[in-house]
């Protein structure tokens, strides 16, 4: 028997390289963020402040708004931004680094970049302020926005196929399609 390394072909080993994770900094206080999230923060401020139209014992509806949207900033977007941040954060091999940039503690080629295998030793977090709060309440909404998507794309197939089976949206037969005849024109 011949060994690989007669037949002249060797095997691929990947460096080790130690490192630590380092919380990421969007650019431009997390404006990106902001947009990105935006559809399903919007949905949910107008829902809110609906409810607390409805609800509001207050006659001026700029006030009730106005009111309603303060307290949609502080009950809703801060805390579940900043929770869904966390969980996130707290998992990072689960969710490929998301949030996190990689400092290798030793030297790495540009072209060895992402070949390389990073052994993680600690977690470093930026330090707390409100402005990081709303920061990472952006990349948290991001989250969510990504988790509500794939919930409903996948949520939406056996929701249609019961639909389909229980009446909802009848499939047409191709028995019962028939072509219609075309009207002469000026006739």
């Amino acid at each position: 028997m011949s060994s690989n390394s007669e037949k002249g072909e060797t095997k691929f080993v990947r460096r080790r390289v130690q490192a630590d994770l380092v919380e990421a900094t969007p650019e431009a206080g997390a404006v990106g963020h902001w947009l990105l999230a935006a559809p399903i923060i919007l949905f949910l401020a107008w829902f809110w402040v609906d409810i607390g139209y409805a609800l509001s014992p207050l006659t001026p509806r700029w006030l009730t708004m106005s009111i309603a949207l303060v307290l949609f900033a502080a009950v809703i977007v801060l805390p579940f931004g900043y929770l869904a941040h966390a969980l996130v954060l707290a998992w990072p091999r689960l969710f490929q680094h998301a949030g996190w940039d990689v400092e290798p503690l030793e030297p790495v080629k540009p072209a060895e970049m992402y070949s390389v295998h990073y052994l993680y030793q600690a977690r470093r977090r930026a330090s707390w302020s409100w402005r990081r709060a709303w920061v990472r309440a952006a990349q948290g909404w991001v989250y969510l926005e990504i988790l509500a998507i794939f919930v409903g794309a996948i949520g939406m197939i056996p929701l249609y196929f019961s639909a389909v089976e229980f009446g909802f949206f009848p499939l047409p037969k191709l028995e019962s399609v028939r072509p219609r005849p075309m009207a002469l024109c000026g006739s």
